[in-house]
């Protein structure tokens, strides 16, 4: 079977993926974004379905409110006696992991460490029952980054049982920003897998060692090279159970987010060469039968939010209610869209699409409903007192003590009457259009196309949202439904 890449074009930042049996998973980062941390399945490791999260949400008050550029960061997953495994370090919050006997069902939160500046821990579960820890540490909380540490566990992975020992210094290898280290054993040496240089100069590193404390050997396995595709590295190594071997790592496309590759994997000399030579591979070809799996996107909201809605906090029951078919959004108190914890999105898996919300008001004093395009810079079309608005958001950041400051401006209106509309965006090109009308053959233009701009370490997201500026709860807006169709 040939494929393209990139084989997902939605922004899950931070894969990494593994194989049980004739299966495969794959999961990422979703920050301040829940539920969180999505698991995808595969049988091919082209096509995908989404499954499910292994995070409904995050237990403290924090994230009850939108936490952007917190939450969890480059989680790592690994099947061991009978239970799937997600590791993931909140920054601020400590080491976290995820159980569950089946990837589609509920995860069990375990607490292992409440430790600051923790980033991206994947397990090693040796030949001999002993379990280890490897991770990186975030500059901007533990005052050090650069390098890798590995920790004995316990051996059913669920306690840190030492403080750990340096393995890995960037600084004596000339490399910048090591992090997202994963961890394997292959022909009698214990590997680890990371990127180094930065997200979008970097590159792929191999380290290998005949002991998990090192010393490790270091190679470059994977370049940008004469591609188009910058900084190919940070996820994860998987053999197809076929005599195949590859990883799937992402590609930062600003405004579009992280996207998803595929290279293959030769491990045929003493070191991996990935890609074509360790440069990235557009095309490929993989000896497995095609899935018929899929991402979903459009939305009738029959069982209420469909898998591939998320919220910017951890999720309220009182944030909406299932019409079957349709969706009450009830207006949360918020100052903006960015602010607003019930801010419902999806990635954008298509590069050109339209998204269409039809909508009905309820109001009281204050009620805004919106079609946004979230990011550090956000634009929605809104309606709220009888008139439809054109909004630019401008998200400042002060420090991570501080929250961000947010500017709105109206830069362009047109008067509505009627409680129902549909509104639509139209993404091209990384900028959004937005449009407005009875239905889609009287949709008027409202303003000029936008440019999209990335979030918290996220790409552009696009969502819908009801709040009250006032602080107010009381009104709402139906949801007919939601359609996304790629052009």
């Amino acid at each position: 079977m040939q494929y393209t890449n990139p084989i997902l074009f939605g922004d899950y930042s931070d894969p990494d993926v593994i194989r049980v049996g004739e299966d495969f998973y794959l999961i990422s980062s979703s920050f301040t974004y829940l539920p969180g941390i999505p698991v995808l399945h595969s049988r091919d490791l082209v096509h995908w379905e989404q499954i499910g999260y292994a995070v409904s949400h995050l237990p403290f008050e924090r994230y009850d409110k939108p936490a952007h550029k917190c939450g969890t960061w480059a989680p790592s997953i690994r099947y061991h006696n009978g239970l799937f495994y997600v590791y993931v370090c909140l920054p601020d919050e400590g080491l976290f992991a995820f159980t569950a006997s089946d990837p589609a069902g509920t995860w069990e939160c375990h607490h292992v460490k409440d430790v600051v500046g923790w980033i991206d821990p994947c397990p090693l579960f040796d030949e001999d029952g002993s379990a280890y820890l490897v991770h990186g540490f975030a500059g901007s909380r533990a005052g050090i980054n650069n390098i890798l540490y590995v920790h004995r566990m316990s051996d059913d992975g669920l306690s840190i049982l030492d403080k750990g020992r340096l393995v890995y210094d960037g600084d004596v290898h000339g490399d910048t920003t090591v992090e997202g280290p994963k961890a394997y054993k292959k022909d009698g040496y214990y590997w680890i897998l990371c990127p180094a240089g930065g997200v979008k100069p970097g590159y792929q590193l191999a380290l290998r060692a005949k002991s998990i404390y090192g010393p490790y050997e270091r190679q470059v396995v994977l370049r940008q090279g004469d591609t188009p595709v910058n900084g190919p590295h940070q996820g994860g190594w998987v053999d197809d159970g076929h005599g195949g071997d590859w990883f799937i790592h992402f590609q930062d496309r600003d405004a579009y987010g992280r996207i998803t590759h595929l290279q293959p994997v030769d491990w045929s000399s003493t070191w991996p060469v990935m890609g074509h030579l360790t440069s990235p591979v557009q095309t490929g070809e993989i000896d497995l039968p095609p899935f018929d799996g899929q991402i979903p996107t459009s939305d009738d909201f029959r069982d209420g939010p469909g898998i591939q809605w998320q919220w910017q906090a951890n999720p309220r029951s009182d944030w909406f209610t299932a019409l079957h078919p349709g969706l009450r959004l009830h207006a949360a108190p918020a100052e903006s869209p960015y602010k607003a914890g019930n801010f419902l999105s999806q990635l954008m898996q298509y590069p050109a699409f339209t998204m269409d919300a039809v909508l009905s008001m309820h109001p009281q004093a204050g009620d805004v409903a919106g079609l946004c395009m979230m990011g550090y810079t956000y634009h929605a079309i809104t309606l709220s007192d009888g008139c439809v608005r054109l909004i630019r958001g401008e998200v400042t950041e002060i420090n991570r003590w501080t929250p961000e400051r947010v500017r709105e401006t109206v830069i362009a209106s047109n008067n509505w009457e009627g409680e129902s509309i549909l509104l639509r965006m139209e993404v091209r090109d990384e900028k959004v259009t937005f449009f407005f009308g009875k239905n889609t053959d009287a949709l008027v233009q409202l303003g000029e196309a936008c440019p999209m701009a990335c979030g918290g370490w996220t790409g552009a997201r696009p969502g819908l949202y009801v709040i009250n500026t006032q602080g107010h709860w009381g009104g709402w807006a139906d949801i007919e439904n939601v359609q996304i169709r790629a052009i």
